[in-house]
């Protein structure tokens, strides 16, 4: 895939679909898993560094 442009809004994008997708599989798997601070963290994590992954491919020459 060659984006060029919105690196930002990529990398979040692949980041919070990442997440959201190891959030599913982790809930369908452990009964017992919620939505904590722990979680929440993650997600966040998740997302900031998928932003900064777009941030760096975009600007990679």
């Amino acid at each position: 895939m060659n984006i060029r442009k919105n690196g930002i809004l990529n990398g979040g994008s692949i980041g919070a679909i990442y997440i959201v997708t190891l959030y599913i599989i982790s809930s369908l798997l452990n009964w017992k898993f919620g939505l904590n601070m722990q979680s929440i963290i993650m997600i966040v994590v998740g997302i900031i560094f998928g932003v900064l992954g777009g941030i760096i491919g975009v600007n990679k020459k």
